[in-house]
């Protein structure tokens, strides 16, 4: 009951659009291709990789992950596994659903191919055929890429109406169903593995779209960089670029770029990003683009393109969606910045948690900022616990406020902290009201304290799920009236999380 308590909660009653507020998006290491068969043959890999994986958890033979740490060797809930491929959220009016893949083995497996806005149904298993060949594949997608750039028309931008609000996006699915075309497509769609989303690299100019004059952060393809790529898995680009080469409601988008950058885009109300990350992962290191050749014979069925009806009705909608995604698209401010003077590795030699010391970080910043802290949501894994996901690690506590206030030395917001910026000809006398051994005493303390809070929600201890359960339990039982509690100015001041941040950001520490 708390899961979908929870689920309700953080996702199907959310009425923000996915890309940006929700969906996240991560590049992978960029590969190089120097032909378009490298592109089918690249892709043909990634989407046999994740047929065999498909067959793996059909077997029931994926192993159990167990706890590292605290507790160490306890097994974890595996459901988020089992859920990501062939699974869609759909959204409602007032409350989004799921569709969930029913488990086990099916005479016909498929995946979605969208190239220039244009969608493919490309087979990966049929009842006659059995499993499709890894040069088959090639060879279909291969078919994708010559025929999506030579139709006669311009497909419509029907893959942007999953980046609108959610309402909206419901609406206007609803007036697609009314023709049985559009049934069959959205059909085909739903019940996909997974999308593959062949995309045109943005232009290295694209940084510049809302950070004018930005410097580059280091260019690893031709002269895109990290910025430029993030931006292109989390929401494509705009309507003018790759935001309508996509269906965001699917759990699991592949984006590959025909200059090598390919990275993935998911829709996280099915899993957290580890049971995603992971698979991709493990498929992309077991890659062998030796085994397979590209042929020009498609298989069969061979690629199938996924038609519409589009109504006069439903163009004016395809074109306020654009419209709303390019401003959504513009306001969304995101910038790579690689620090390299450090990373886990010396926080380690530290006695210090890379985790602890990174949200500590954080709370400084803000406090700097700022002249206060703000109620900071942190991920905590609950995958101890039957059908656990996550519970908050509230990384602003009184230690850390204590530690950042002795660090800015009783100063203002925005003031630089001692030293900082001056010339030592030009430094002025200044008092500290703490001693360099104090605040590596309260830095200390404020560390151990985000590791306690830490331990506490990993182990089911925190308090946001079950103050989740109990308001939406005591609204079951008073006609939907909330318990005063709840009502209150503390508990909403509590929850208005303005920092949001995960553990996921560990991963971008070098390991120095």
């Amino acid at each position: 009951m708390a899961y979908n308590y929870w689920l309700n909660d953080m996702y199907m009653d959310v009425r923000l659009p996915l890309p940006i507020n929700s969906n996240p998006g991560m590049p992978m290491p960029p590969v190089r291709f120097t032909t378009v068969h490298d592109v089918a043959r690249f892709a043909a890999l990634l989407l046999a990789g994740i047929m065999k994986h498909k067959e793996l958890l059909d077997s029931g033979n994926l192993p159990i992950d167990r706890a590292g740490s605290r507790e160490k060797n306890q097994p974890l809930c595996m459901a988020q596994y089992y859920r990501p491929l062939g699974s869609c959220r759909i959204p409602g009016v007032e409350r989004d659903s799921q569709h969930l893949a029913e488990r086990g083995t099916r005479p016909d497996e498929h995946v979605i191919v969208v190239c220039r806005n244009q969608m493919y149904c490309v087979y990966l298993k049929t009842s006659q055929s059995g499993k499709i060949s890894e040069t088959e594949l090639a060879s279909n997608i291969l078919h994708v890429l010559s025929d999506a750039p030579c139709l006669a028309t311009k497909p419509p931008l029907v893959g942007i109406l999953t980046a609108e609000e959610r309402t909206r996006w419901a609406t206007n699915r609803n007036l697609l169903l009314e023709n049985e075309v559009n049934q069959n497509s959205l059909m085909l769609i739903e019940r996909a593995l997974c999308m593959l989303c062949i995309d045109e690299p943005l232009p290295n100019t694209f940084n510049a779209y809302t950070f004018t004059g930005a410097s580059p952060t280091g260019y690893l393809v031709g002269d895109r960089d990290d910025t430029n790529m993030l931006h292109e898995m989390i929401h494509g680009g705009g309507s003018a670029y790759n935001s309508a080469n996509r269906w965001f409601d699917k759990v699991l988008q592949i984006i590959i770029c025909t200059d090598g950058t390919w990275g993935i885009n998911y829709e996280h109300s099915f899993s957290e990003g580890d049971a995603i990350v992971n698979v991709i992962e493990k498929i992309y290191k077991n890659l062998d683009e030796k085994q397979t050749a590209c042929n020009s014979v498609t298989s069969d069925p061979p690629p199938e393109r996924i038609p519409w009806v589009i109504t006069p009705q439903m163009d004016e909608r395809i074109r306020q969606a654009t419209i709303a995604v390019d401003k959504a698209i513009g306001d969304f401010d995101l910038y790579v910045y690689r620090y390299r003077g450090y990373g886990k590795n010396f926080i380690k030699k530290c006695k210090c948690s890379p985790d602890a010391f990174l949200q500590l970080m954080l709370q400084l910043s803000y406090f700097k900022l700022y002249g206060h802290l703000v109620a900071t949501y942190e991920s905590a894994s609950t995958r101890r616990f039957l059908l656990g996901r996550v519970d908050c690690i509230r990384a602003a506590h009184n230690e850390a406020l204590e530690w950042a206030r002795a660090m800015c030395q009783g100063e203002g917001a925005n003031v630089p902290l001692e030293s900082e910026g001056e010339e030592d000809d030009e430094r002025k006398v200044k008092f500290s009201i703490y001693n360099k051994d104090k605040l590596k005493e309260l830095f200390r303390i404020a560390c151990n304290r985000q590791t306690e809070i830490m331990v506490q929600n990993i182990l089911g201890q925190g308090i946001d799920i079950p103050l989740l359960g109990l308001r939406e339990a005591s609204k079951e039982f008073n006609n939907g009236q909330v318990h005063e509690l709840f009502s209150h100015e503390t508990f909403q001041t509590a929850n208005i999380f303005l920092m949001s941040t995960s553990q996921v950001c560990l991963l971008l520490m070098q390991n120095i």
